[in-house]
């Protein structure tokens, strides 16, 4: 094979191998972002689903020696929109509990999870007095401190978190859901 025709093959092999890089190397051209976590802040959960970010997920829930199957644990998140149009959360699920329901405060009746974030605002829908935030209904079993698998349905897709099970006491304390239903 002579020289020019060796190298010409080598360029275009070259070409053909760093070509799947560019779109990296180009940051004005992001390929649409998909549903991905992180570990935030003593150990809080992260999400993002396209300009949908949840910040700052958890589950408070009494010592395992007090939980038991069929209690009631709240679950609590920051939705933030980063988008020019309304979004919505209008599913949450976990093969941990019957249900997850929506309440506008402790005492306000348990709603379907169909929760609007408008354009470009933050919805807090953590522990708090009189507090909007969503709950596990009747759990399986105690859960611990262990982490459990919660997927959420937006407008922009679905992601499915690894959620912290955290103490009571790192919350609002009897301002949040306790053990048993309610």
């Amino acid at each position: 094979m002579p020289v020019r025709t060796w190298r010409a093959t080598l360029a275009f092999l070259m070409a053909a191998c760093l070509l799947p890089l560019l779109p990296a190397c180009n940051p004005g051209r992001r390929q649409p972002s998909l549903p991905q976590a992180t570990h935030g802040r003593e150990g809080l959960v992260d999400g993002q689903v396209g300009p949908m970010r949840l910040v700052h997920v958890h589950i408070l829930a009494p010592p395992m020696s007090e939980q038991k199957a069929g209690d009631d644990l709240g679950l609590y998140l920051t939705l933030v929109n980063n988008s020019d149009t309304p979004q919505k959360l209008d599913g949450v699920s976990t093969v941990h509990a019957e249900r997850v329901v929506y309440r506008a405060s402790p005492g306000a009746p348990r709603q379907a999870v169909n929760v609007t974030i408008p354009a470009r605002a933050t919805l807090s829908l953590q522990e708090g007095q009189n507090r909007p935030h969503l709950e596990l209904l009747d759990i399986h079993r105690p859960l611990g401190a262990t982490p459990i698998d919660v997927s959420f349905r937006l407008s922009t897709g679905t992601i499915t978190l690894r959620i912290p099970v955290l103490p009571l006491s790192r919350g609002a304390g009897s301002s949040t859901p306790t053990a048993g239903p309610s």
